[in-house]
């Protein structure tokens, strides 16, 4: 340890005065509270800036949330409306009366109500689609187009020309050797001589429905095979009781005749209103 000396080498003793030493205490001091109040300071801006990342990350989340939902309301939005308007061409295809509301989701309608919409809407459009589904393969074995062109020169009901008595179908009048066509997918069930009718086909279409092309000159088909709407079976002729040549046509019922009036030029909505007298 070094001890002060003065000039005759003698030691002597280094007095501080009190303010000085106050004075550097008090600094020391000042110093030691900047430096804590600097530390505690900065720790507690470091919580402020996490908590305003951890803040602006949820704000961030909710943005995103709200974009989601907005992206999922006009996803919804759209498809309904493509729903209605698939809905409305069915209708309208049926002649049925048309869906006209258009749902628009708002602030107090929330997913679940909208997809209920939505499954509302899919279930409609199914059962209609089914329907016409159904009705088309009806349609396809419902007699609804004209087995020969040319003008109806005798009609279905009582007549006393050129015989008289009950007339069970139309006469078709168009020349000889011009092709029978099948108005009806089905089975031929006979092929043959007819007492009056002469050579005559007739088409099982099912559900209780046949045809009957009467007069012919050949045929085209035999007993037993399938045949399709629009299918030539015979050519026509003058074959049985004829004053000339045309075709015999008639549509039997459960064995009973109708007015095959009321089958020709059908169309898909007509032939199943037909088909539910």
């Amino acid at each position: 340890m070094l001890v002060p000396h003065d000039a005759s080498g003698k030691a002597f003793s280094v007095k501080i005065p009190e303010r000085r030493l106050y004075a550097a205490v008090a600094g020391t001091l000042c110093v030691l509270l900047f430096v804590s109040g600097s530390l505690i300071y900065s720790t507690h801006l470091s919580r402020k800036l996490i908590n305003y990342g951890n803040t602006m990350a949820k704000n961030r989340e909710q943005k995103q949330m709200i974009e989601s939902f907005s992206y999922r309301t006009k996803t919804v939005n759209k498809a309904i409306s493509e729903l209605v308007e698939e809905d409305n061409k069915l209708r309208q295809m049926l002649g049925l009366r048309n869906w006209k509301s258009k749902v628009k989701l708002s602030s107090d309608m929330n997913n679940r109500s909208a997809d209920m919409v939505l499954a509302e809407r899919k279930q409609s459009y199914n059962e209609m689609k089914a329907w016409v589904n159904d009705v088309r393969a009806h349609f396809a074995v419902t007699p609804s187009i004209w087995p020969a062109y040319g003008p109806i020169m005798s009609y279905f009901g009582y007549r006393i020309f050129p015989w008289r008595g009950f007339h069970a179908g139309v006469d078709i009048s168009t020349h000889y050797g011009a092709p029978v066509r099948c108005t009806a997918n089905g089975i031929v069930s006979s092929t043959g001589w007819q007492r009056g009718y002469g050579r005559t086909v007739v088409v099982d279409h099912g559900r209780g429905i046949s045809t009957l092309y009467a007069h012919n000159s050949s045929f085209a088909v035999s007993v037993g095979q399938k045949v399709k709407k629009g299918q030539v079976i015979s050519y026509v002729g003058t074959s049985g009781y004829s004053t000339g040549p045309h075709l015999h046509y008639e549509v039997q019922r459960n064995g009973r005749p109708v007015n095959p009036t009321a089958y020709l030029n059908l169309n898909i909505l007509s032939a199943s209103r037909v088909m539910e007298q």
